[in-house]
């Protein structure tokens, strides 16, 4: 599913991009991991349609990502408000408990950035951090990982 593995452009995905949001009001980026890094899976149309930040998920495959996006992103169309700090409990792809952790630095959604970065600053983003099978936070000493691997792009409002 990553769209620059598959030999797209980059205008290509932008256009893609800005063809999912003024469809849907809202679009994915995922791109692979490789090299030691994880999968990392973004929106694409938060800030612009629903005035909020876009998410981003780490570690997930393209379809447990876009499914738990497309749920998160759905509420926040009919009018849920996301911060850093916020948990939630999500039963879709196997995750019990999710928390937002502010990203450091949003430059990784380059798709986003493209879009909308104005004058103004960059577009922010809010990670969706996800509980391991024993229900551990990635920060905790007993984290397991289970089968997923999640490096955190912020630091947990807590710590």
């Amino acid at each position: 599913m990553c769209l620059k593995c598959d030999g797209w452009s980059d205008e290509a995905i932008l256009e893609k991009s800005r063809s999912d949001i003024e469809l849907h009001g809202w679009g994915y980026v995922h791109v692979e991991g490789g090299g030691g890094s994880p999968c990392l899976t973004y929106t694409v149309g938060m800030t612009r349609f629903h005035g909020h930040p876009e998410l981003v998920v780490t570690g997930l495959d393209a379809w447990q990502a876009t499914t738990l996006l497309d749920d998160l992103a759905d509420q926040i169309r009919c009018g849920l408000r996301l911060i850093a700090g916020d948990q939630l409990v999500e039963h879709c792809c196997e995750i019990h408990q999710l928390q937002l952790v502010g990203v450091d630095d949003p430059r990784r959604l380059v798709q986003a950035q493209k879009i909308y970065a104005s004058a103004a600053g960059l577009v922010p983003a809010l990670q969706v951090v996800y509980t391991d099978d024993q229900g551990h936070w990635p920060w905790e000493f007993d984290w397991t990982g289970g089968t997923w691997w999640q490096p955190l792009l912020g630091r947990p409002p807590h710590a």
